[in-house]
């Protein structure tokens, strides 16, 4: 009785991470990029590839905007448009550093009412792109639910660049094959560099969505 209950638990764990990574094994060991300035990262970041999330699942012209507050914890202010209609979608969270002594292990919650998830920067230059990577491991290492970001300060990255991030990225056994590149033809506007309300704006036509772009942790 209780293999198929734990059977059926991980049979309702693996439909929810349907349209995500989701892996055997736990989470490899990959490092962070050292000595990591949380005040150059800020700012505005186009998002050019990511690993399949159904949070980001018909989205275009995705980018993040990240503003530090007075607590010192990070405003996040993930942006898309969807390709269906057009309508823009905002979730708003905030992300800080669990260990000050890793600044680049970073955590970010979208809703008071889950648990965070992480948000490692494992490399980037400031100026031109970054590399992000969330692990999660599941049933106590048994499997793990992977994601994986490259951004860019410019809605294009060059060729070249692209290539070093999947060589490094290989090396660390993260499937780069696994990337789907985000759309950002014809987007236009921008997100705000100064802090934005929590609350929805009745006068505003986008839509704010509360919830997770980087999977909580479930365990």
């Amino acid at each position: 009785m209780e293999k198929l209950v734990a059977f059926v638990i991980f049979s309702c764990a693996v439909s929810v991470v349907q349209g995500q990574v989701f892996n055997w094994g736990k989470c490899p060991d990959v490092p962070v990029k050292f000595n990591f300035s949380v005040e150059a990262y800020l700012g505005r970041w186009f998002e050019i590839a990511r690993f399949p999330t159904i949070f980001e699942k018909g989205l275009k012209c995705v980018q993040a905007n990240y503003t530090l507050l007075e607590d010192s914890t990070i405003q996040v202010v993930n942006q898309g448009r969807k390709k269906c209609c057009g309508d823009e979608t905002k979730a708003v969270g905030v992300a800080w550093a669990p260990d000050p002594a890793e600044p680049a292990k970073l955590a970010v919650r979208f809703s008071r009412f889950m648990p965070a998830g992480p948000y490692w920067v494992l490399d980037t230059d400031y100026d031109r792109y970054s590399v992000v990577w969330s692990c999660v491991n599941l049933f106590w290492g048994v499997a793990r639910l992977e994601l994986t970001w490259i951004l860019g300060r410019e809605r294009q990255l060059d060729e070249y660049k692209l290539r070093d991030i999947v060589y490094e990225l290989t090396k660390y056994k993260i499937d780069a094959a696994k990337f789907k590149w985000t759309d950002q033809d014809n987007c236009n506007g921008t997100v705000p560099t100064a802090p934005v309300p929590l609350d929805n704006d009745p006068s505003s036509n986008v839509v704010y969505e509360e919830g997770y772009w980087i999977h909580p942790k479930i365990f």
